[in-house]
């Protein structure tokens, strides 16, 4: 594959296994999965440890990591929708309206090519994401044996229910195509213990794939170690059951405070917009509070899965 900045590495077994293809920088301001995937690579090229199948590392807004953005023009990761990526892919236009349908349209070109011949039940996606609130390890996918069995070996709490509360994301665009899909929140933005809980994250996802048995992750007691204690008194699994989508002109401020997690009422004053106070609406767990300048979402809600 040619490396255009877009490939961050390619690892093949000399045994068939997975395809594991693992995407960093959506989100251009959410930069530690990139560094952990670096790691990962290194390691792999420097000590050829057995390996079943291939791992693909991939960057996703490249404009929006040299600007070190969420976005540049639109969310990156929500217009993974059947009616834009089909408006993308008649549209024969070199540039598009938005920098991030320029971006999609590269970023499916790729996967697309890497994916052609291999059976999507054989496929493993990973996105990989930052928080700008704290507490942020959890983990979305979706219903399903493998989704299920693959996500539990990150050992942090698993949110399902995206594809009912929010749309456009990549790996719900992925979960229809038959591939296992997972994004992977690993910590807040700009902490430096981000990097160690995605690089933790990824090996134990590998393992957990069959691409790499665990005599042969570098560190593996230790790695499960940092999940373990990172996620300890989190619920295991909860559903997400509302998303606070809101504009720019909305003004919306979110109080400070707030952490993944942290249980909030109905009618508990979040923050504030342009008509005054935004109250919760339902009773729950707060997920995602916004502290950055970009994003169309002021904060998430879920509730606990017995």
């Amino acid at each position: 594959m040619k490396n255009t900045g877009r490939l961050l590495g390619e690892y093949t077994g000399d045994k068939d296994g997975k395809l594991f293809i693992a995407i960093a920088g959506i989100h251009g301001n959410e930069k530690t999965g990139l560094a952990a995937l670096e790691s990962v690579f290194n390691y792999l090229y420097d000590n050829r440890p057995e390996f079943k199948g291939k791992l693909i590392g991939l960057a996703g807004n490249l404009k929006a990591i040299t600007d070190s953005k969420r976005y540049v023009d639109t969310d990156f990761n929500r217009i993974w929708k059947g009616d834009i990526i089909d408006g993308i892919r008649r549209n024969g236009v070199e540039r598009h309206e938005f920098h991030e349908y320029d971006e999609l349209k590269a970023l499916l070109t790729v996967i697309e090519s890497i994916a052609e011949e291999v059976d999507p039940a054989n496929i493993v996606f990973v996105d990989l994401h930052n928080t700008s609130s704290a507490e942020g390890m959890f983990t979305f996918t979706f219903e399903g044996e493998d989704n299920y069995r693959i996500a539990s070996a990150l050992h942090i709490p698993i949110i399902t229910g995206l594809d009912k509360a929010l749309q456009g994301t990549a790996i719900q665009y992925m979960n229809e195509r038959g591939f296992c899909s997972i994004a992977f929140e690993g910590g807040p933005l700009g902490f430096e213990k981000s990097i160690s809980i995605h690089e933790a994250g990824v090996w134990l996802l590998l393992e957990a794939t069959g691409c790499i048995e665990r005599s042969d992750v570098p560190n593996y007691e230790q790695h499960e170690a940092l999940m373990v204690a990172s996620a300890e008194n989190f619920p295991k699994i909860s559903e997400l059951i509302y998303v606070h989508n809101i504009e720019e002109s909305d003004q919306f401020k979110m109080n400070p405070g707030y952490v993944n997690f942290q249980c909030i009422a109905e009618g508990e004053v979040l923050g504030a917009d342009v008509n005054g106070e935004v109250l919760s609406p339902h009773a729950g767990y707060i997920m995602m509070p916004l502290y950055q300048a970009q994003g169309d979402e002021g904060f998430f809600i879920t509730k606990l899965v017995s």
